[in-house]
């Protein structure tokens, strides 16, 4: 009797182990809900976030360059004009007298060349009349004096005759080159005070000054100095509420107009000086705001200063690298002056194995993801490359068509059942 009571013990002993083996297999074949993604070549993308402001690519301020009265505005703000277009005058009779006497001067001045010319050449007329009267004259001495000398010779006349003629021809010959010297110093000093050389310099200082007098006199018309858009116009100096009207005094370097170059805008951002190393000319840039929910503008990295700057944040030490950004457009809703936000795309691959950054396992310096073939998930030994807020990019140990565990779970092994999850929210992209 004990001896079958015990073997009822063992017995009942064999089948709670069965029993225990049992569930404890099933347990272990018991699959684990993942999320599961397959696959496929994606855009990849890098990014580097900062914030910009929208601006206007040439923006001037205009001042009037003379003293007077505004005389009239030709345009409003949110205008667009042309270049040289009229924007406004000033009224100042003071330079229009003043150049229409410079004016008067010059034309004056050139009156007196003319005139100097004229003189010149009566000069050198009357010079070359006294040089041939005494040529003819000492001529006509030596010609007398020869006869004479002749007929002395012969004791026709007496002595003091020959004296006589001879002194004669020797004071023709005297006048003769007084007056060719006469000829040569004129023609070195212009044939007297009124000279050509004189009459042409005072004409040159009158064109000077009637240069100086009409450029003041154009300051009175202010023209825009290339196309664009009026940004504002002057308000009165105490007060900003009322406009510049007509007949407004208005003083030298006082700013009347504000105009920027009407082309596509562009966005300066403040780049931090250890991201500065990735941002170059030409990359691709993303354009989004709050202003402008749902929409993005795509741009370009056109320039990169040459200097680091004291970052605009009191309580930041770093330095900053100001970027500019020219937007390939620019849509009605985008304002001068918007805070936007700045994504400069540092890499992009277009086609690309991508993978959530959750689904990979870091493990002895080693990284891995699950593959899930027929249900069993199988760690792989894999190497990434870039990687953004999202994503990390697959170099190698992967290809499209696989499916792989797509999040972080505790209970994931080698060789695990897997049960793929319903997806609550689109799949991550490579971007």
């Amino acid at each position: 009797m004990k001896r079958l009571r015990n073997l009822l013990f063992i017995v009942a002993g064999l089948a709670v182990v069965v029993v225990i083996a049992i569930f404890a297999s099933h347990r272990s074949a018991e699959a684990i809900t993942a999320r599961v993604q397959t696959l496929k070549y994606v855009a990849f993308q890098t990014k580097l976030p900062e914030n910009g402001i929208v601006q206007h690519p040439h923006t001037v301020t205009i001042p009037t360059l003379v003293s007077g009265n505004l005389g009239a505005v030709y345009v409003r703000p949110g205008q667009e004009i042309y270049a040289g277009e009229l924007l406004a005058t000033v009224d100042n009779p003071t330079l229009e007298t003043n150049a229409a006497t410079a004016r008067a001067g010059y034309q004056s001045s050139l009156a007196q060349v003319s005139q100097a010319h004229v003189d010149q050449q009566n000069q050198h007329v009357t010079y070359d009349a006294q040089v041939a009267t005494a040529k003819s004259s000492y001529d006509e001495a030596a010609r007398v004096y020869n006869a004479d000398l002749q007929l002395y010779k012969n004791k026709a006349i007496p002595r003091n005759q020959l004296d006589t003629d001879r002194a004669k021809m020797e004071q023709a010959l005297v006048g003769y080159r007084q007056a060719l010297q006469q000829l040569r110093l004129g023609a070195v000093n212009g044939y007297g005070q009124n000279s050509v050389e004189v009459a042409q310099a005072q004409a040159r200082q009158a064109a000077i000054s009637q240069q100086s007098a009409q450029q003041q006199l154009a300051f009175t018309r202010i023209t825009a100095p290339f196309a664009g858009i009026v940004q504002t116009v002057a308000t009165q100096p105490n007060d900003p509420l009322r406009p510049l009207l007509p007949g407004d005094p208005v003083q030298p370097g006082q700013q009347l107009f504000t105009i920027a170059a009407g082309d596509r805008y562009i966005v300066k951002a403040q780049v931090d000086e250890q991201d500065i190393i990735n941002v170059r000319p030409g990359q691709e840039v993303l354009i989004s705001g709050q202003d402008f929910p749902g929409k993005t503008i795509v741009g370009h990295v056109a320039q990169i200063a040459p200097v680091a700057i004291k970052s605009t944040d009191a309580s930041s030490t770093a330095r900053q690298v100001l970027t500019t950004v020219r937007l390939d457009s620019s849509p009605p809703y985008l304002k001068d002056g918007m805070t936007v936000d700045v994504d400069i795309v540092t890499r992009s691959v277009p086609h690309a194995i991508v993978v959530p950054n959750d689904a990979i396992v870091n493990k002895k310096g080693k990284k891995y993801v699950y593959v899930v073939t027929k249900g069993i998930a199988h760690e792989r030994l894999v190497e990434t490359g870039s990687t953004n807020d999202t994503s990390t990019l697959i170099t190698s140990g992967l290809a499209p068509g696989e499916e792989i565990v797509a999040a972080r779970n505790p209970l994931l092994h080698d060789g695990a059942r897997v049960k793929p999850a319903p997806s609550p929210s689109p799949l991550p992209s490579g971007s």
